[in-house]
């Protein structure tokens, strides 16, 4: 249990120290100690957490973060980010390198698109039948792909 401070047991500024010393975290290179300290400290600030501030104050620190983001957004104060979390690894064991950039999406998924590839698949000869194969199975599962290179061949 995160300590709390105060008659209505909600998570506080203090949290985070008072924890610190439960768990005799000492210094900044206790860096497991301080992982589940932050863990714990956050997830109770975001779910039981009240705003004591701004626009939102009296609002649980969860659902004040939607209306925030959306009020943020409709004002074209904040636009929509996403990054990874952590390390990201491709299938073949290489770090993927992720970076913002203008994006656009093939949507491969599209019929029309979808009954002109496989004609020309069907009248194509390729190496062996399992890659003819392999190229329909591509076919049946891929919708809609992110394209961003700006570099060697792409589809611009």
């Amino acid at each position: 249990e995160i300590p709390d401070i105060g008659a209505d047991h909600q998570p506080s500024q203090m949290s985070a120290v008072k924890l610190c010393q439960e768990m005799k975290i000492v210094s900044q290179n206790d860096k497991d100690r301080l992982a589940q300290a932050k863990e714990r400290v956050y997830l109770k600030g975001f779910y039981e957490g009240v705003m004591v501030v701004g626009e939102f104050k009296g609002s649980k620190v969860c659902d004040a973060k939607t209306k925030c983001k959306e009020a943020l957004i409709a004002s074209k104060e904040a636009l929509l980010y996403s990054e990874p979390e952590k390390q990201v690894m491709s299938r073949s064991g290489d770090e993927c390198v992720v970076a913002l950039c203008n994006q656009w999406y093939l949507t491969y998924g599209e019929e029309e698109w979808k009954a002109k590839t496989e004609q020309a698949l069907a009248s194509m000869q390729t190496f062996s039948p399992e890659l003819n194969k392999a190229f329909e199975a591509t076919l049946g599962w891929l919708n809609q792909w992110a394209c961003s290179r700006s570099y060697g061949l792409g589809s611009r």
